[in-house]
């Protein structure tokens, strides 16, 4: 840590790749879809860069520029078949459960920003945490606003009656981190999850963590 930082009064995490490793999942459910259509598939590790921005621009990233007619096909097939198995191999990372419930008992607000579609996002946080663990939690809702896009970071932080500068954003990715600086939040960089350290680094990450119980 390169300078103490106050201690926050909220803290929002990003989903995939921060709270859940649902790397597995999402690359079960794309290949499948890949293969439907007669493309090439991918190895799970390779989805760590892939994934991060919404369903759009995965399946965007998985099918190249070879084919740009089959997106939209992809995206379609996709969506509904991960919605069968996001939780099959989906857990918290190690460690990441008992980082919240600190959070907590030092009440600090907690609030969850993905761009997984809404609902699904609600539904995996809800598998793993009870109810009012997380006071927030916003999912992808229309694409203009998806992250890197600070609107609904900001808007947590209204609901939350929290200012942005008092405000921790941990994400695994440098979308997830700029999406931070967009809304004037604090940086912080999940080294724990899909991307490597220097990804985050180079994200101008005012913080980056290799485990959950660096942070907390």
């Amino acid at each position: 840590m390169p300078e103490p930082l106050p201690k926050p009064r909220a803290c929002i995490f990003d989903l995939d790749g921060t709270l859940v490793d649902s790397l597995q999942d999402i690359a079960e459910s794309l290949n499948h879809c890949l293969e439907l259509l007669g493309l090439p598939t991918y190895p799970v590790t390779r989805y760590r860069h892939m994934a991060g921005e919404g369903v759009p621009k995965l399946c965007q990233r998985a099918v190249g520029e070879t084919h740009p007619h089959l997106v939209q096909r992809l995206a379609e097939l996709a969506r509904p078949l991960y919605r069968t198995r996001a939780t099959r191999h989906t857990r918290p990372y190690p460690g990441v459960s008992e980082l919240v419930e600190r959070l907590r008992a030092a009440r600090i607000r907690l609030g969850v920003l993905s761009n997984k579609p809404h609902d699904l996002t609600v539904r995996i946080v809800r598998t793993f945490w009870s109810d009012n663990t997380f006071q927030v939690v916003y999912g992808y809702l229309e694409e203009q606003r998806r992250k890197p896009s600070p609107y609904y970071l900001r808007r947590i932080c209204e609901r939350l009656a929290v200012a942005p500068a008092e405000t921790w954003m941990v994400g695994d990715t440098p979308t997830d981190l700029e999406t931070a600086h967009a809304a004037g939040a604090v940086a912080i960089g999940a080294a724990w999850g899909f991307r490597p350290r220097a990804d985050l680094v180079a994200a101008r990450a005012r913080w980056v963590v290799d485990y959950p119980e660096e942070l907390y």
